[in-house]
C-alpha cells in the first residue's frame, strides 16, 4: 500500500514538474558540446563506460560526462557507486531529492541521454528534473521528456552509441 501511495504522489509531481517545464530557446544557446549527462538504469546492464566514446567521439573532455545509475535496491549500491548512484529511497514520497540527485540535476548539461527503457517514475521524475538543452531516450518512455527518440534496442549499445553521436554531430558542433 505504501509503494502505491509513494508512486502515485510522487507521479503527480512528475507531472507538474512536466508541464511546468518550458523547453530552453535553444536558438540562443551555444552550439558547443561541453558536457554530456546520463541517466542509466542498472538493470540494462550497460557499463557506464560505454558513455566514454560518445565524448571520445565528440572531443568532450572525459570529466565532463556524468553518468548516474539507477538501482532499484538500495542493497545493490556498492560503496564506491554510492556518489554516482540512487535508489527509490534517494526522492521522498514528495518529491524532494537527496544531495547527490540534487547536485546531479542542477549542473548544466547541454545533453542528457536517458539510457532507460522501463517507464519507472523514479527514472522520469530525475529527466525531468535535470538541467538540460537536449534530451535524448527511447520511444517506450514518456515522450514528453525526450527532444530526440531514438528506435533502438538499449541492449544493442553499439548502434545506439553510432545513433546518438550521427544525431549530436548535426546538432552540435565540436570543440577543437
Amino acid at each position: 500500500m505504501l509503494k502505491w501511495f509513494r508512486r502515485a504522489n510522487l507521479y503527480r509531481v512528475y507531472k507538474n514538474t512536466i508541464h511546468g517545464f518550458s523547453k530552453p530557446d535553444r536558438s540562443r544557446n551555444s552550439k558547443i558540446l561541453k558536457n554530456i549527462s546520463v541517466i542509466l538504469d542498472h538493470r540494462l546492464g550497460i557499463a557506464p563506460t560505454y558513455f566514454l566514446e560518445i565524448a571520445e567521439h565528440l572531443n568532450v573532455p572525459k570529466k565532463n560526462i556524468s553518468v548516474l545509475t539507477f538501482f532499484p535496491h538500495q542493497s545493490e549500491i556498492t560503496e564506491e557507486q554510492y556518489q554516482i548512484s540512487y535508489c527509490p529511497k534517494s526522492i521522498s514520497n514528495w518529491g524532494v531529492l537527496n544531495d547527490t540527485l540534487s547536485d546531479f540535476c542542477k549542473r548544466k548539461s547541454d545533453v542528457l541521454i536517458n539510457f532507460y527503457e522501463k517507464d519507472d517514475i523514479d527514472l522520469k521524475y530525475i529527466s525531468a528534473k535535470k538541467n538540460r538543452k537536449l534530451s535524448i531516450g527511447f520511444t517506450s518512455v514518456d515522450h514528453e521528456l525526450n527532444d530526440l527518440i531514438l528506435e533502438v534496442n538499449p541492449q544493442n549499445i553499439e548502434v545506439f552509441i553510432s545513433e546518438c553521436i550521427k544525431y549530436l554531430k548535426i546538432f552540435f558542433t565540436t570543440k577543437k
